[in-house]
């Protein structure tokens, strides 16, 4: 009985830490959702622990244990995406004379270049997907860029999308993030969406990778 109860109380601390993943607009941030994860996951360990804990005659330990474990569960979840760089490569006079800018053309948001390296990898090795980007505006105010990565086999999405904010002054940026391509990855083709999104406007770029 006390096993069939501790088989029980592990299945759904497990399906419970997955949710730690997720935003209230849908897309993954791994800062937040790690530690949203952890304290989710140290919750619904702690009030799974309790089970444990009447099963083998110690509630107060079998919360305590539950917890401990739920934090790490929740925590793990948030390590698909990981080393996340946002850097500044030219200030706004070098991106103003690379564009041609001129004030009087208002507002200019472009993605220069999006790439994923290595191309090729195998189930558990990780890519990291690049981007260059420009932002240039008349009265040169900091804003808000708002950064998604969404990646998709055969049209549809395989794992939750990365989302981010920064807060940038006019000029050229490079961003890059990791992913860790599951274990039990399919083979093929991904295709990667990034997206940057921002007061002045949004621009949109795809690249690719390959599973091997």
């Amino acid at each position: 009985m006390t096993r069939k109860v501790l088989a029980t109380a592990l299945v759904l601390l497990f399906m419970m830490s997955l949710f730690g993943c997720a935003t209230e607009r849908g897309y993954y941030d791994p800062g937040r959702s790690t530690a949203a994860g952890a304290l989710g996951g140290a919750a619904a360990g702690a009030a799974i622990g309790s089970i444990i804990g009447a099963a083998t005659g110690s509630p107060a330990t079998g919360a305590w244990v539950g917890g401990a474990t739920g934090a790490i569960a929740g925590g793990l979840g948030g390590y698909l995406y990981s080393a996340h760089q946002n850097r500044l490569a030219y200030d706004r006079n070098t991106a103003a004379r690379t564009y041609s800018y001129q004030p009087s053309q208002g507002n200019l948001v472009d993605i220069d270049a999006a790439t994923v390296s290595p191309s090729t990898v195998r189930p558990g090795q990780q890519v990291n997907m690049q981007m260059t980007y420009t932002v240039l505006s008349p009265n040169n105010v900091p804003t808000t860029v708002t950064i998604s990565r969404q990646i998709t086999k055969d049209g549809a999405s395989v794992v939750q999308p990365y989302q981010t904010q920064v807060s940038n002054n006019n000029g050229t940026y490079t961003d890059q993030v990791g992913y860790t391509v599951p274990t039990d990855a399919t083979p093929g083709t991904y295709t990667v969406t990034s997206r940057i999104t921002s007061s002045y406007g949004s621009d949109t770029e795809t690249s690719s990778f390959t599973v091997m």
